[in-house]
């Protein structure tokens, strides 16, 4: 902050980031204006910030997207009040030729701090117990630390804008319906399988002939986009299975019809969804060369195959067959109860009227980028490099992932407060029991590693989203009949 007169305006929204003084958004439950409504002018004045200094006058604003705007005036004898302690400070430290330090007279010590530097301490000085005071007298439910939107002298009026509680309406969810898909194991899909595993106990058998599907090749392969090399395989084994993709598609399709000891060149476009991103939509220039062509032979689907598997368990096919259907069928279930839940939840949110702050967006996208890249800034920023991303747009392809997390949570959260629903301690003991069994004797010290007050809030947040879920999708499958009181 800086002025050049007693008169005037700094204006241009910033974080107020002073290390010793920095107000603490409350994390408190919900207060009873946590959304900002206009407020009085009221004058507060609290001892617990170092007596009862003259007055401020607070006057509040309602913002969108969870924000209030909050007018602060401060009376001029509190501002001169902190303007004489900062004198104080700086006087004793000020070097004023031919006298000791803060022994020369005021006004001459004045001239030499400077009047704009006094003034501007002074308020910045304030700064904290104001912002404090102002949102205990107004209930503002503070989310974030405040940005300071403008500073006016003469009087000294602060104005912050402040994110506040988020406001959610989750509307008529409980007419919310989302069937479920049957979970049906098919023949085929128990023909799908059950080839996977001869694939995997199959012999491979060296052949002299043009490659085929079902092969096992051993060769080289090196890919090239704009000049720049981005894959090099020598001595590879690379299996070719109809509909299963070789790197990029089109791939495993080149290799047919080549013998051993022969090279090829092949031009493939790269997928506009290719994984490496700058890579995406590129024409590549390939290169194969074959050194071996294994033919693959299967086992036959019988008591052998089901030993080979495990001879304890699976004596004979029909037992193997038996455990495979009920697996696929398990995983179908969860499949089935995952797809329902997550529709369940896009519906509650389309349904939802939801007002937030977008720093819960900002925050959410920091997740996001440390679920990818790890908080290491040096590996962040070389990584934004191999892309060829600045930082601004990295975080901008985030947006919206991280916009429809938010929106999640908090129609999530605000469910789980209208159902009522809640973890016990006994719930929270029976899930560190679970995480721990398979830990053996390590167990006790493991108990003791979960148990912490970060643990535990863990727990509590995975048990409580884990028990929301399945009260969206009861009500969702139509189980419910009345609202919990």
């Amino acid at each position: 902050m800086s002025s050049s007169s007693s008169r005037g305006t700094s204006s241009g929204t910033r974080s107020w980031t002073s290390s010793n003084h920095a107000p603490t958004p409350r994390d408190s439950g919900q207060s009873s204006n946590p959304t900002g409504e206009p407020g009085s002018a009221p004058s507060v004045c609290y001892t617990r910030w170092g007596g009862c200094d003259r007055p401020v006058k607070v006057t509040l604003e309602r913002l969108p997207e969870s924000r209030v705007q909050l007018h602060i005036e401060v009376e001029p004898e509190r501002v001169e009040k902190s303007r004489d302690a900062v004198y104080r400070r700086l006087a004793a430290k000020t070097r004023v030729p031919g006298f000791r330090p803060g022994k020369a007279p005021r006004a001459m010590t004045e001239k030499y701090i400077g009047h704009d530097r006094l003034l501007n301490d002074a308020i910045e000085k304030l700064i904290p117990d104001v912002y404090n005071e102002a949102i205990e007298s107004q209930d503002v439910d503070a989310i974030a630390q405040p940005e300071l939107d403008a500073i006016e002298l003469d009087p000294v009026v602060l104005k912050f804008i402040v994110a506040v509680r988020p406001t959610v309406d989750l509307g008529d969810y409980r007419s919310i319906r989302v069937a479920k898909d049957p979970a049906e194991v098919t023949g085929e899909m128990l023909t799908e399988q059950l080839l996977l595993l001869r694939r995997r106990h199959a012999t491979q058998v060296p052949v002299e002939r043009p490659v085929q599907w079902n092969d096992v090749i051993t060769g080289d392969v090196s890919g090239t986009t704009e000049g720049e090399a981005f894959v090099e395989d020598t001595d590879a084994e690379f299996p070719l299975h109809e509909g299963v993709t070789l790197f990029v598609p089109g791939l495993a399709e080149a290799f047919l019809g080549m013998n051993k000891g022969e090279d090829k060149d092949v031009e493939i476009t790269m997928p506009e969804d290719f994984r490496v991103e700058r890579l995406a939509g590129k024409p590549a220039a390939f290169h194969l060369h074959v050194k071996e062509v294994k033919e693959e032979q299967l086992p036959d689907e019988d008591d052998e195959l089901a030993q080979m598997v495990n001879p304890d368990e699976f004596p004979t096919m029909d037992s193997l067959r038996e455990r495979i259907t009920k697996d696929l069928k398990e995983s179908l279930e969860q499949q089935a109860t995952a797809k329902q839940q997550q529709e369940a939840v896009d519906k509650l949110v389309e349904a939802a009227t939801l007002e937030y702050p977008r720093v819960l967006v900002e925050r959410e996208i920091d997740h996001l980028v440390r679920d990818s890249v790890g908080s290491d800034q040096g590996q962040y920023l070389a990584y934004l490099q191999r892309i060829g991303r600045s930082e601004a747009d990295y975080r901008e392809t985030l947006r919206d992932v991280a916009e429809l997390r938010v929106k999640r949570s908090l129609v999530l959260n605000q469910l789980a407060e209208a159902e009522g629903v809640d973890v016990s301690a006994e719930e929270i003991e029976e899930e560190l029991d679970s995480l721990v069994a398979p830990m053996g004797d390590d167990a006790p010290r493991f108990r003791e590693m979960f148990a912490t007050g970060e643990g535990v809030s863990t727990i509590r947040r995975t048990l409580l989203s884990r028990k929301t879920l399945d009260r969206l999708t009861a009500i969702a499958s139509g189980e419910l009949e009345e609202k919990p009181e």
